[in-house]
């Protein structure tokens, strides 16, 4: 596969033409790296400038916070595969930094105060020059849009006009940004859209949460809008447990001083209070969507059936992958209404008895199943690499279906069970220090039960 360099962009000196050159529409430049879309960098202050150093779309930059999540470091291979030059942005204790198919690790000491991430981003832009950023995690995601929202506002981030033009492009439309990452506001659009979603309602207060739960037939599922991995859900059968549902995820309120504080210190970033959702319990088997997609285009998706998990609302640990019209379909409509690009997956479940899909929530990152896509015949790594490559191309279609078992998680849940298994075992016996680090993980939280 062949990729260009992208050539470097000129410096301006004015709002202006900023927007005049910039504000043109999303494309690939001359080297097939991901361009500006329409209006997100016209807000770009000026004395963000140019800089020299070319951008190369062959290199991407992965950006991790939190621990734990093995979908990311497993996708590094086949993006590795597919023609990218990966980094990683993350702890050394990350996941993401333990894989050896890594091209360049930079070390992300600082996860709470956004100016020393800003910084820090500055320094591995110039270093690496990516021509695309993903997110890994919630907190990457948050911390990402941040970033966007001061520089729009003028503030001045310290990244250069091309760093910003990559970061903008990476995270999809600005105005869409809380659909994307608000559980509340994605219901929100997903209703907007006419798609099927659970009954629910965002709420206020105790008192609100507990007429709504009543209304809408107990059990119901309390949810913090900022959260992900099943945390931050929990099941309600009566008043008395939404209220300490609700206790729990709103333990201080906000004052005045707190906010003050929160911006003098940088972690106004950090959404630490969200709204909450009370919703519609349904009974029914978890299943997602994984879609990687430029400008609100799926360029390919898969979808993923839960059969078994770690613990209630907890992650696959057995699972399905295969095509599922339904949820592709719901997906590529949000997909398209938030203007995403990146690695995304949608969280759905099925009910058990109509079989009818409900859209939850959207995870704006890449999801654990991600990089199994290649073995049914829909590689979302090479749909992005044919993409940025310099041709538009028709979204992969899913040709096969397997059932799969995830590792480290079912060997965790059950160590005795993958003796004796049927199925396929995706274990990463080609990339020793990773599997090392996931067994050691796995076998810390084994020995905490």
């Amino acid at each position: 596969m062949k990729f260009l360099r992208m050539e470097s962009a000129p410096v301006f000196t004015t709002v202006a033409g900023a927007m005049t050159a910039l504000g043109t529409g999303f494309a690939r430049t001359s080297g097939g790296a991901i361009g500006a879309r329409n209006g997100r960098a016209g807000n770009l202050p000026a004395r963000i400038v140019g800089d020299a150093t070319a951008l190369d779309s062959r290199n991407l930059l992965m950006i991790a916070f939190d621990g734990g999540r093995w979908g990311s470091a497993r996708l590094v291979k086949p993006l590795s595969e597919a023609g990218f030059r990966v980094a990683a942005l993350c702890p050394s204790d990350n996941p993401l930094a333990q894989t050896r198919f890594l091209d360049e690790r930079f070390a992300l000491t600082q996860l709470r105060s956004s100016r020393r991430f800003e910084a820090r981003l500055a320094e591995v832009m110039r270093a690496w020059r990516p021509g695309l950023i993903v997110p890994c995690d919630e907190r990457a995601v948050a911390c990402l849009h941040a970033v966007v929202r001061r520089a729009r506002s003028g503030f001045n981030v310290g990244l250069t006009r091309e760093a910003m033009q990559v970061i903008m492009a990476s995270m999809g439309d600005p105005e869409r940004f809380n659909q994307t990452l608000m559980k509340s506001d994605t219901l929100r659009l997903a209703r907007e859209l006419g798609l099927t979603i659970p009954d629910s309602a965002c709420v206020a207060s105790k008192a609100d949460a507990i007429v709504e739960a009543s209304r809408i037939g107990y059990p119901v599922y309390v949810k913090s809008s900022f959260s992900w991995s099943g945390n931050g859900v929990r099941l309600c059968r009566d008043a008395d447990e939404v209220a300490e549902a609700i206790d729990a995820a709103w333990p201080r309120r906000p004052t005045p001083l707190r906010d003050w504080l929160r911006r003098v210190v940088h972690r106004d970033w950090y959404p630490n209070r969200a709204p909450i959702d009370v919703q519609q319990a349904i009974n029914g088997r978890p299943a997602m969507t994984c879609a990687v997609a430029v400008d609100g285009r799926v360029l390919a998706s898969f979808a993923g059936v839960a059969l078994q998990t770690c613990a209630a609302n907890g992650p696959s640990s057995i699972a399905w992958v295969g095509p599922h019209v339904g949820m592709e379909r719901a997906s590529a409509e949000m997909i398209a209404a938030l203007g995403f690009t990146g690695f995304v997956g949608f969280d759905f479940i099925i009910d058990s008895q109509t079989g009818e899909h409900y859209l939850l929530e959207c995870n704006p990152r890449p999801i654990p199943i991600c990089h199994l896509g290649k073995r049914i015949g829909v590689d979302l790594c090479a749909a992005l690499a044919a993409e940025l490559s310099g041709g538009r191309q028709e979204p992969a279609t899913v040709v096969g279906e397997e059932t799969i078992v995830l590792f480290p998680n079912e060997w965790q849940r059950h160590p005795e069970g993958l003796a004796n298994t049927k199925y396929y075992i995706d274990i990463p016996f080609g990339d020793p220090p990773l599997m090392s680090s996931m067994v050691q993980a796995a076998a810390a939280l084994m020995n905490q039960d």
